[in-house]
């Protein structure tokens, strides 16, 4: 596997985690190790990006509803 191939397989999993999810599932259980390696990677990634994006909604969400509720509306 090339660099240039692995660097799609990570970009992927940043901007759709599925991806990196289906990938790593998939190629954890893969015999080569280079795999393996890049599967466990995208599905750390994946999580990561995914755990991330959940905080930040939350995170925004409440700070949408600080104002509204200090001005008692």
């Amino acid at each position: 596997m090339s660099g240039g191939q692995k660097a799609l397989f990570y970009i992927l999993s940043i901007f759709i985690p599925i991806v990196g999810i289906i990938l790593g599932i998939i190629w954890m259980s893969d015999h080569d190790l280079e795999k393996k390696v890049v599967g466990k990677n995208c599905l750390i990634i994946a999580i990561a990006v995914t755990v991330l994006s959940c905080i930040c909604w939350f995170a925004l969400s409440a700070f949408s509803i600080v104002p509204a509720v200090m001005t008692g509306y």
